[in-house]
């Protein structure tokens, strides 16, 4: 075996081990601003501290690579110094034209890295069956899962089938005589719906009967995927056909309330039921391609990169819940279908996880839409994201009641 061999042997190992360490890590960097989408429900630290906590396994492995680099390095300016002498005899030209072509390589596996990251990190991240935890950790604040006697309620646990075949965990609290049936849906990956047995509470007290609804692919309820809002409106359907059927319901009005996720499914559904009489959608986006892009932006991606990035996202999608749905079972296009139904449509003004951006879009597509724009960070609206008090937030406790009320008639 030549020297020569045994040179770029070596040295092919090496800028293996070193391409892949930095592909490994680029992938990280990029991937994390899909995988934010997680954090951006469970946490209100900077997406600056994400890409560190994200990237910090990969650091290891770079330190590795420049280790193996430095000893191999120093292995062949001992055996083989004759090679060394040549290198450093290039001339400027071959110089130029390998920084070119590191440059253009460089290039190329970005944009590669680009491509693949929507189509790998959105099913990563959606293809899954989200189970709460019970509890609360640091990066998980919102994971706790309450009961009905934690509020003196009593509650009619129900399991509705979709049309679709899978069976969904609702809870009923009943009120007498009530002036409306109110259906709640949380948002991805937290809080459960649950954490609206305060609002149920609250709204009892006021005269008013609610539904809580777990959608699919979340706590106790079939699926195993995040729909993103795209699939969950034949969820919001069975609520409404079980309370349609019901005698005890005659007549009654039905107002569907939202956050997060949550908000953008309640206004899919709004869309597309017009047996729900009125929408109050906390939080929500524009569409998931809205703001995964706002996301970047708040990572500080350059915006040709966010532009580039876009339809890669949509298609993404597309491949997961099919063009049709992607294309016009999204809230930007389903809030034009209110045919003058009354809207609310709530954020708070310093929201990270869905900025503000969202509602001005929502806002933009149908003019005729109330708005309540709140001076905080929460991305939960209720202050101080705490749901178990909410009837000590007067401000929201009597939006929500005023909105209501004048939206029925009452």
């Amino acid at each position: 075996m030549s020297k020569r061999y045994k040179y770029f042997k070596r040295l092919s190992l090496f800028s293996i081990t070193l391409c892949l360490s930095l592909l490994i890590a680029m992938s990280a960097t990029i991937m994390v601003v899909y995988f934010r989408l997680s954090s951006a429900a469970i946490s209100n630290s900077s997406p600056f501290f994400y890409a560190l906590l994200f990237g910090l396994p990969y650091i290891p492995i770079l330190i590795a690579s420049l280790i193996v680099y430095i000893k191999l390095r120093k292995k062949i300016r001992i055996d083989y110094p004759e090679l060394l002498i040549k290198q450093e005899k290039l001339s400027k030209e071959v110089i130029i034209k390998r920084i070119i072509k590191s440059i253009a390589a460089t290039i190329i596996i970005c944009l590669i890295l680009l491509i693949i990251a929507p189509f790998v990190a959105l099913p990563l991240f959606l293809n899954r069956h989200v189970d709460y935890k019970g509890y609360t950790t640091q990066n998980y604040p919102l994971q706790d899962i309450y009961v009905a006697t934690d509020y003196a309620l009593n509650e009619n646990q129900i399991y509705l089938k979709t049309e679709d075949g899978l069976n969904l965990w609702t809870s009923e609290i009943f009120a007498e005589n009530p002036k409306a049936v109110i259906i709640y849906l949380s948002g991805i990956v937290q809080p459960s719906v649950t954490y609206f047995y305060g609002h149920a509470k609250y709204m009892q007290d006021n005269g008013y009967a609610s539904i809580l609804l777990e959608v699919r692919g979340h706590g106790k309820s079939d699926g195993n995927r995040i729909c993103l809002g795209y699939e969950e409106t034949k969820d919001v359907q069975a609520v409404v056909d079980y309370i349609q059927s019901s005698p005890k319901y005659d007549g009654v009005p039905i107002v569907l309330h939202g956050v997060s996720m949550g908000g953008a499914i309640a206004v899919n559904a709004f869309g597309q039921i017009d047996e729900i009489d009125a929408l109050i959608a906390m939080s929500a986006y524009s569409s998931f391609e809205d703001v995964v892009i706002d996301i970047m932006d708040n990572y500080g991606i350059p915006q040709f990169i966010q532009t580039f990035e876009k339809p890669l996202i949509s298609s993404s999608l597309k491949m997961m819940f099919g063009s049709e749905a992607v294309e016009h079972i999204k809230p930007i296009e389903q809030i034009k279908n209110t045919n003058g139904r009354p809207v609310l449509l709530m954020a708070s003004s310093g929201d990270m996880e869905v900025p503000m951006d969202n509602l001005h879009r929502l806002k933009d597509a149908n003019p005729n839409v109330e708005v309540w724009i709140r001076d905080s960070w929460e991305h939960f609206i209720v202050k101080d994201c705490d749901f178990k008090n909410m009837a000590k937030d007067k401000e929201y406790c009597n939006k929500l009641l005023e909105f209501i009320e004048k939206s029925l008639g009452y």
